[in-house]
């Protein structure tokens, strides 16, 4: 659609439409600061209401993301309005093992008071609107609240370098990534590794204790663990951009990792250098997805979505292996297994084993 030719009087009406765009802003502002305070909340736990309300259940990391905040500055805001009796978490229909957060009812009807004179009064000047005028409104505003997310998005990934520390957690912007490589070197110890970091960050990283070095550069997330079975270290949580595929390879050994990577577009996954305890839970796959254990490992579990193919392939010893309902023992290579439709299906996931390894599950999540 060609731009209309520019003239005085144009210029005068984005002039005068500019200006009462910025007074509505600051007036918005202003009311809900009046509002939070009149709650006796602030305005970021009024805005994750408002968010709710219009969202409906969500997770913490989901609100985090719409907030373009960490996840454990939102945990503290949920923790909030928890006890404030405006939020209940409870588990996921759709996966138990998930918690989303919901408002209640009667906890609301407070806040929507707060509001009602307000609602009140733009009901009315939508009254006064015919059904062009109002289409021509709501186009307006949903384009203008898009530029408005992009643009602050973009201010957030700038704002911070690697590994900066907020509210607790380390993290790094996500900036031109488009796909995510997650290296953890050293003896990674009772880690746990998710989805869930910031729209506008590539990762974030929190520990009970001292944390490991973690370096971002480009999408690639380097987590050097210290000493032996990483002493020092405390328990610790990775979360990873939802938005971008992602690679994860742990090197060095691990014990005690639970990884859900079931929010995440995975585009492979290796245990190098002997692993024990390690649990990986994997989303859907997207093509042949390549997973690796090497140089030993023990007590490996990976569990994939229902109906998704799989094939095993095992290049040195193996002790004990257990494929859905069916178990195997002392086996040496190389051998193949697979599930039933491996052959003809475009999405599914093959398990290299090599250099040794035992107790090995895959099955259904």
């Amino acid at each position: 659609m060609p731009k209309p030719e520019s003239t005085p009087a144009r210029a005068d009406l984005i002039r005068r439409l500019t200006e009462a765009v910025r007074r509505q802003v600051a007036w918005t502002v202003l009311h809900n600061q009046a509002i939070a305070e009149r709650l006796g909340m602030s305005a970021t736990d009024l805005h994750a209401i408002n968010l709710l309300d219009i969202e409906g259940p969500i997770t913490a990391g989901r609100l985090a993301e719409l907030m373009s905040l960490t996840t454990g500055a939102v945990t503290g805001v949920l923790d909030r309005l928890e006890r404030a009796g405006l939020v209940r978490r409870e588990a996921d229909p759709a996966d138990r093992r998930r918690v989303v957060a919901r408002l209640v009812p009667a906890g609301m009807e407070r806040v929507r008071a707060a509001f009602l004179a307000v609602g009140t009064g733009v009901q009315d000047l939508y009254a006064g609107y015919d059904d062009s005028q109002l289409k021509l409104l709501v186009e307006y505003t949903e384009s203008n609240a898009e530029i408005a997310r992009r643009i602050t998005a973009q201010m957030r990934a700038g704002a911070s370098g690697p590994d900066e520390a907020r509210d607790g957690e380390m993290s790094a912007p996500l900036g031109g990534a488009t796909a995510g490589r997650l290296e953890i070197n050293g003896n990674a110890a009772n880690l746990r590794i998710r989805s869930g970091a910031g729209a506008a960050l590539l990762y974030t990283a929190t520990f009970e204790r001292r944390a490991p070095r973690i370096r971002a550069r480009g999408g690639t997330v380097t987590v050097a663990y210290p000493g032996f079975l990483a002493l020092g270290a405390g328990r610790g949580v990775i979360g990873l951009n939802a938005s971008i595929p992602w690679t994860a390879e742990l090197r060095g050994g691990a014990s005690n990792v639970d990884a859900d990577l079931t929010g995440v577009t995975l585009t492979g996954f290796s245990l190098t250098g002997g692993s024990s305890r390690v649990e990986c839970r994997l989303p859907r796959p997207a093509g042949t997805v390549a997973l690796r254990v090497r140089g030993g490992a023990s007590r490996i579990a990976f569990r994939r979505p229902a109906g998704v193919p799989f094939r095993v392939r095992v290049a040195g010893g193996l002790s004990k292996l257990r494929v859905d309902a069916k178990q195997y023992r002392a086996m040496g290579g190389p051998a193949v297994m697979d599930s039933p439709g491996y052959e003809d299906a475009s999405d599914r996931y093959e398990l290299a084993v090599e250099g040794g390894a035992s107790h090995i599950t895959v099955d259904g999540l």
